[in-house]
């Protein structure tokens, strides 16, 4: 019978190692061509409200082995107010505190639905599952300190995968909530073996960190390329949190898989277009349709992906067939991974270019298991979900 996993099951299922593995597989399945991505693509609709749209965002993705297919959804009310003199993105589903995304998986060997998930611990952990494999291959081995910016979800998951592929000793916080702050120094404790700081400022963060992470749902920068030091490694949720200063710093970027490159450009839809991080549909008046943020590149003229990182050459993480890792050549290289699309060339198309439905079948499945065996999750009669009609 499928299960259904809230967001509070599907922590107790699983550790961020475990997650981290889970995806590390789904990649490797990826480059020999056993696993497959459909884009992430985002459609917007006018409320009743100025300012604020009706948002729906899915994408999908199946590995071969273990046999995991995952599609995920995701319904929003969505704004993108000033708050404190940062633009920021602001959702909700039904009302404000609550949101409705949701995760199917299903069994790639007789199609069955598996389980339907909360996506919201999911979606923290499989973006920070990346991130640390991006540092198990990138970072300095004897990386010890990582630096956050960021107190919410996407930050906690980031410490406790980090501390997977490095034996970190310290963690330094910034974020201009002090009580949010306060509160993730509280509960990053708990959970991460090493000491948790909070910073002053987003400076006082990257000063003698090895290991730099921003975890912000800011719509402009939130540090300033001057302040990486040589030998680090960064990480970014988006490209938004991040200025051309800071790019210009980096000089290794590191590719997961070598594909070839998605093109949408002479894609011809109707309200089709390139918008925020990536792939769009939206209805509504040219005047409604021009509140919804430009795509990043066009926001902050990147223009397309080589001109991101004017000094980075690209480097193969690690060479899949062999296991061999990618070597640092010097102590001072900047690394990042291409993380506009988790690990892979973006092009114009950003997020909608990535594997996020390669992360949510493997780190789903993952959990699927895991819970399985814990005995965790609401069983639902499969009868709801099957019929005698074709379709």
């Amino acid at each position: 019978m499928p299960l259904f996993l809230s967001n509070q099951d599907q922590e107790k299922a699983i550790t961020a190692k475990d997650a981290v593995d889970a995806l590390e597989n789904g990649i490797r399945q990826f480059a020999k061509g056993n696993a497959i991505r459909r884009p992430r693509v985002d459609n917007f609709i006018p409320t009743r409200r100025a300012d604020q749209f009706f948002g729906f965002s899915s994408m999908e993705g199946g590995i071969r082995e273990p046999g995991y297919y995952a599609l995920r959804i995701k319904p929003d009310i969505i704004s993108w107010p000033t708050i404190n003199g940062m633009r920021r993105r602001v959702t909700y589903c039904s009302r404000p505190g609550l949101y409705g995304g949701l995760v199917f998986l299903f069994n790639v060997d007789n199609a069955e639905l598996l389980a339907i998930m909360n996506d919201g611990f999911i979606q923290h952990y499989r973006v920070a599952a990346s991130a640390a494999i991006g540092a198990k291959y990138l970072a300095k081995h004897d990386a010890k300190v990582v630096g956050i910016i960021g107190s919410g979800g996407m930050a906690r998951s980031f410490a406790e995968a980090f501390k997977v592929v490095r034996d970190i000793s310290k963690i330094k916080v910034f974020s201009p909530n002090r009580e949010h702050l306060n509160h993730y120094v509280r509960d990053v404790s708990n959970k991460v073996d090493c000491e948790i700081v909070p910073a002053e400022s987003a400076k006082d963060v990257l000063v003698g960190s090895d290991i730099i992470a921003t975890c912000t749902n800011a719509y402009q920068p939130v540090v300033e390329g001057k302040w990486l030091e040589e030998g680090s490694h960064f990480a970014n949720v988006t490209a938004y949190e991040v200025g051309p200063d800071l790019f210009n710093r980096i000089t290794v970027v590191g590719l997961f898989v070598r594909r070839t490159p998605m093109s949408a450009g002479t894609l011809i839809d109707d309200d089709f277009a390139l918008r925020i991080d990536g792939m769009t549909y939206a209805a509504g008046t040219p005047e409604e349709r021009a509140k919804i943020p430009p795509h990043s590149a066009k926001l902050q003229s990147r223009g397309e992906d080589r001109k991101r990182f004017p000094n980075a050459v690209y480097v193969d993480c690690v060479n899949w067939e062999t296991g061999e890792a990618y070597q640092r050549s010097s102590a001072n290289e900047i690394s990042t991974l291409e993380n506009n699309s988790y690990g892979t060339l973006p092009g114009d198309a950003a997020h909608s270019a990535g594997i996020q439905g390669i992360q949510f079948a493997s780190v789903g499945g993952r959990i699927y298991e895991l819970a399985k065996k814990q005995g965790l999750g609401q069983e639902l009669p499969m009868e709801m979900f099957l019929q005698d009609i074709p379709t």
